[in-house]
C-alpha cells in the first residue's frame, strides 16, 4: 500500500501568493479542493489563509473524513461551496451542507427551493448560481437560451437566492476562454439581472484553465455593475503549475513539490522475459504489450491500480523505468538503473491531478500531511 504525503510548508507558501494577485487582477478566489476531497488539514490550511469558503466537487465530500454525519446545522463559514450539479434526490443534504450551489435546470432550483424551505424560515435560504456553457459543452445552459430561462424563474423561488451566474470550461472538450465568449458572458450577465429586476452578487468562473486568461485579460472583462469575478481554481494552489498547458502558472513562484507517492519495494528479481504461449487479455481487459523480452531485471512496488491512476505517476530515477501495472503492483525495469534496489526500500513518485484525487479517495491510502522544511 503506498503512502501519499502533503508537504503542508508548500501549500501554505502559495496560499501565501494569493491575496497580492486578488488586489491586482481583480478578482475573488475560491480554492476548489476537489483534488483533495476536502481534506480537513486542506481545509484547516485554507482557512487560516483567511478563505472561509471552499470549493466542493461531491456532495458528500463534507462528511468523508468523518466517522458519522453531523447531526447540528453546520455555521455558515463552516460550510463549503458545492461545485458540480447535484442531482435532485440529494437536495435536502445540498442545502444543509453546503452554503451555494450550481443549477443548471428548472427542475433542479424548484428541488433546491422546497429543499430549503422545508429547513423552514428560521434558517437561512439557500444561495444558488445559474451555470451558463461557453462552449465546454457540459454543464450549464446553452448561453443562447439563457434569455428565455431566466424569464422563466422571475419571483419564482421563495427560499432560493439567484446569486449569479456560473461557468466551466476546460473541462471536457478543452474549450478556451477567449474574447468572443467572454462578452457573451457579461452580456448574458446584463441580460439577466434586467430581466429578473436586481443585481447580481458574482460571476464564477470554473477550471483552472481560466487562470493564466485572467491573468493575461482581467482589464479586459465588462463585469456588470455590482458583481465581483470569482475564480474556482486549484490548480496554482494545489499543483503549482498549470495542468491544462503543462507551464508555469502565471503569478509566478509557486511552488510545486506539494505532493508525492511512496511505494515500497517487495521484490527484485532477474527475469528471462518472453511472450506468453497463450495469450488472453490481461488483469486491465486489455493486450498486454511486451516491448523487451530477454533477461531483464525487474523490481515490483505496492502500488497499483486498486490504490491510484497509475498512468499518472512519474518517476525520476535514472535508468530505472515503469514498464506495467497490475492490481496491487507497480513493475518498474531496473536494468540500467546504477542504484541498487531490495526489498523493503522506499521509492518515491511524482503524482499528477488524476493520481492524487483518486489516491485521496481511497480510504485505504494513509495520508500525511507534514511539514516538510
Amino acid at each position: 500500500m503506498p503512502d501519499l504525503i502533503l508537504n503542508m510548508d508548500a501549500l501554505n507558501h502559495n496560499l501565501r501568493r494569493m491575496p497580492r494577485l486578488e488586489r491586482d487582477w481583480n478578482f475573488s478566489f475560491m480554492p476548489v479542493l476537489k483534488m483533495v476531497a476536502c481534506h480537513p488539514a486542506v481545509v484547516e490550511a485554507v482557512k487560516q489563509a483567511g478563505y472561509r469558503q471552499y470549493g466542493a466537487a461531491e456532495v458528500d465530500e463534507p462528511l468523508f473524513w468523518k466517522n458519522e454525519p453531523a447531526s447540528d446545522e453546520p455555521a455558515l463559514d463552516d460550510k463549503p461551496v458545492l461545485i458540480s450539479l447535484p442531482p435532485m434526490h440529494r437536495a435536502d443534504d445540498v442545502v444543509r451542507l453546503f452554503s451555494r450551489s450550481p443549477a443548471d435546470s428548472i427542475d433542479a432550483l424548484d428541488a433546491l427551493d422546497a429543499a430549503a424551505e422545508r429547513r423552514g424560515s428560521d434558517a437561512r435560504p439557500h444561495d444558488c448560481i445559474v451555470m451558463l456553457d461557453l462552449g465546454d459543452m457540459r454543464e450549464g445552459i446553452p448561453i443562447e437560451h439563457c434569455d428565455e430561462f431566466f424569464h422563466a424563474v422571475v419571483n419564482r423561488f421563495r427560499r432560493l437566492n439567484l446569486t449569479g451566474i456560473g461557468v466551466t470550461m476546460g473541462c471536457l472538450h478543452g474549450a478556451c476562454p477567449d474574447a468572443i465568449a467572454m462578452n457573451e458572458l457579461a452580456h448574458a450577465a446584463a441580460r439577466a439581472q434586467a430581466i429578473l429586476g436586481r443585481s447580481f452578487s458574482l460571476v464564477s468562473l470554473g477550471g483552472s484553465i481560466f487562470w493564466d486568461w485572467w491573468a493575461e485579460h482581467h482589464g479586459e472583462f465588462a463585469c456588470p455593475p455590482g458583481c465581483r469575478v470569482e475564480l474556482r481554481i486549484a490548480d496554482p494552489i494545489l499543483l503549482g503549475y498549470d495542468s491544462y498547458h503543462q507551464k508555469a502558472s502565471a503569478g509566478g513562484a509557486f511552488r510545486r513539490d506539494l505532493f508525492r507517492l511512496d511505494a515500497t519495494v517487495l521484490e527484485v528479481t532477474e527475469r528471462n522475459l518472453r511472450p506468453p504461449r497463450v495469450l488472453a487479455l490481461n488483469g486491465q481487459g486489455e493486450i498486454a504489450p511486451l516491448t523487451r523480452t530477454g533477461p531483464r531485471k525487474r523490481a515490483l512496488l505496492d502500488c497499483g491500480i486498486l490504490h491510484t491512476s497509475v498512468r499518472g505517476l512519474k518517476l525520476d530515477i535514472p535508468g530505472a523505468e515503469i514498464v506495467d501495472f497490475s492490481g496491487n503492483y507497480t513493475i518498474l525495469d531496473i536494468t540500467d538503473c546504477p542504484g541498487t534496489f531490495r526489498p523493503g526500500d522506499t521509492v518515491s513518485f511524482v503524482p499528477d491531478y488524476w493520481a492524487i484525487a483518486q489516491s485521496f479517495r481511497n480510504p485505504m491510502v494513509p495520508k500525511h500531511c507534514l511539514s516538510c522544511a
